[in-house]
């Protein structure tokens, strides 16, 4: 059965997940928007408390595991359920034991993906590439929020970056990703106040522009993305 596991590619794994979860949800369950599964969530999570933080960091660690697709509505639940500034700090949280629960999951248990790699010239010359540039390499992965976490995790997890590092780096990385999608949260709960969700709605855009900008001055700067002969 181990052995079995180690074969699964993780990347095929996380696309067939995401496909049945579409199907089944469009077909079962066509009356549930995005929107509306992330208020059903807040609202069964708040009649835990403080224990649905709890809660919370375990549903982060099982989908990132298994390749459960829901990291940023999460993000967005914990804005909705603690406000901008605990819900930043809780999904930032939820995003350290969801870089954990994936590297574990696609180093130790699903190996399928670095076996796939090592198949193939090109993506080995490139995870080899990644893991040489470092530290600024794995900020900008991180930085680029509108990438879904778990690829960003797949991506991270298949070079030979320490798993210490990992997570220093994306408790860094991910801020203004968490701090945007947490502001989005607690603006859908403040939609009869225009100021407030405007100013909650404001952040993202602000936090998004100066990304792309530092994201694209440093890729110039540092050669990032360029061919090599």
């Amino acid at each position: 059965m181990f052995i079995l596991l180690k074969k699964i590619n993780p990347l095929i794994l996380l696309i067939v997940v995401s496909i049945l979860l579409f199907i089944v949800r469009k077909l079962l369950f066509p009356e549930y928007s995005d929107i509306t599964l992330i208020n059903i969530m807040e609202e069964l999570l708040s009649t835990f408390g403080m224990m649905s933080i709890v809660y919370l960091l375990a549903l982060y660690f099982f989908c990132s595991f298994f390749y459960i697709p829901i990291i940023i509505p999460l993000n967005i639940v914990c804005g909705a359920l603690f406000g901008p500034v605990l819900g930043s700090f809780v999904s930032l949280a939820g995003v350290m034991v969801s870089c954990l629960a994936s590297t574990i999951s696609v180093r130790y248990v699903f190996r399928g993906m670095g076996e796939f790699a090592m198949r193939h010239r090109d993506v080995k010359k490139f995870l080899n590439q990644f893991s040489r540039s470092g530290t600024i390499v794995v900020l900008i992965v991180r930085l680029a929020f509108i990438v879904p976490y778990l690829l960003q995790n797949i991506i991270l997890a298949m070079t030979n970056i320490k798993l210490h590092r990992l997570l220093l780096l994306t408790l860094f990385g991910a801020m203004p990703g968490v701090i945007s999608y947490s502001f989005l949260g607690a603006g859908m709960v403040s939609l009869d106040d225009a100021r407030t969700y405007g100013f909650y709605l404001l952040v993202p855009l602000v936090l998004l522009a100066a990304v792309s900008v530092f994201i694209n001055v440093t890729q110039k700067q540092m050669g990032i993305g360029r061919s090599e002969d």
